[in-house]
């Protein structure tokens, strides 16, 4: 069975418990201090209220959880991160600590800290952490605990080009668990009336420096997409890389699409944009990713790229998700943009706008449905 990501539910509390006294005596403490540790800590169900724990579980089994809360305007605290001893060794203490960022990111802060254990500062070094202070342990006296912190890195970048391309190497991941993905899908479409399961790229290596994105994909299915989405992204090796079409009118507003109720996004809020799939590969086997943010510009909002003025090129970086965007300039003011696009949705078939939100200022980024890559593009531009 895959490896799944979920938010804690209240009766998680005695299993999360159990693991959380189950990996602290792995460090081979003496008895005495255990038995002390066991009466003073625990997941109670006001634990699970009050942050916000991530459970990773196998077969429906808890097998780690992690716990963050904010600590100031900047600071995502990591106060648990804790895997059962039988699971050690298999990056899920890594994966945990790749989804606090990305829900530091969604809360725009800029920074983890956490008060690491004598035993685990050198795992956290690996993770780019760095120790800035320490505090004399309880458990193991005479040694020191590291309170460590990472700084998240800038998530968007200015782009000079990018260069993709299919590899015949399948995704792991999709034939691995393809009974569950298939199970999944189907359940899926039962909620999602537009659900169909083409065939789409997943970004499996890539690089990135000065300036140059390169990488290269491997064929999938959407269903398999969709249930890493919807467990987490439990394959940190890969990820969703798309093209995102920032559109800006004369006055220099943002016009991004808010998703309909039929969508697999309903109700999120981002650029036009979509999946790179085989429409998008070139006979010599490479991936034109500019060839699709003009295709999703025109199917979603009626605009063709020909006939607007072509901007920034960037790449935006948001855990598992990946956007190459390209903004383009319109002499059009905002509100007739919107009307011209709201009518295209409505005429089209999928009519997969429910509505425009506007971005004048950094005071439109609040709505909490505006995905994370899509509000640091519109940050970014409009710094």
């Amino acid at each position: 069975m895959p490896l799944k990501l979920r938010p804690a539910t209240l009766a998680d509390a005695p299993v999360l418990t159990g693991i959380l006294h189950r990996a602290k005596a792995s460090w081979g403490y003496p008895d005495d201090k255990m038995a002390a540790f066991r009466e003073a800590w625990g997941i109670r169900e006001t634990t699970i209220r009050s942050m916000q724990i991530t459970v990773a579980e196998q077969d429906g089994v808890p097998i780690a959880f992690s716990g963050v809360v904010p600590q100031d305007e900047e600071t995502l605290l990591v106060d648990y991160l804790f895997v059962d001893p039988t699971m050690h060794g298999r990056g899920i203490g890594g994966l945990l600590l790749k989804r606090a960022e990305d829900i530091a990111r969604q809360k725009k802060l800029t920074r983890l800290c956490l008060e690491s254990d004598t035993h685990a500062g050198t795992f956290y070094a690996k993770q780019g952490f760095r120790t800035f202070d320490t505090r004399p342990s309880e458990m193991s006296p005479g040694s020191d605990m590291p309170l460590m912190e990472k700084s998240l890195p800038a998530c968007v970048h200015e782009l000079s080009r990018a260069e993709l391309s299919v590899t015949n190497r399948p995704w792991r991941f999709e034939i691995e668990y393809a009974n569950e993905i298939a199970a999944h899908f189907e359940e899926a479409k039962k909620r999602i009336s537009l659900l169909w399961n083409r065939r789409t790229l997943k970004l499996t290596d890539y690089t990135f420096q000065n300036g140059i994105f390169e990488g290269s994909c491997s064929e999938s299915s959407y269903a398999a997409h969709l249930a890493w989405r919807d467990w987490g992204a439990p394959d940190a090796s890969a990820f969703n890389l798309f093209g995102s079409a920032i559109i800006r009118s004369r006055g220099g507003a943002l016009l991004y699409g808010v998703m309909g109720p039929h969508t697999a996004t309903a109700g999120m809020i981002y650029p036009p944009g979509g999946n790179l799939d085989l429409n998008d590969v070139t006979p010599e086997g490479k991936v034109d990713v500019i060839r699709a943010i003009d295709r999703e510009l025109e199917e979603e909002t009626g605009l063709r790229g020909a006939d607007l003025r072509r901007a920034e090129l960037l790449a935006a970086f948001d855990g598992p998700r990946i956007s190459i965007a390209r903004v383009f300039d319109s002499d059009a003011e905002t509100e007739d943009l919107r009307r011209s696009i709201m009518e295209h949705s409505a005429a089209s078939e999928e009519q997969e706008l429910s509505d425009i939100h506007i971005i004048r200022s950094r005071d439109d980024l609040d709505d909490p449905a505006i995905v994370p890559f899509a509000r640091e593009i519109a940050h970014y531009l409009l710094r």
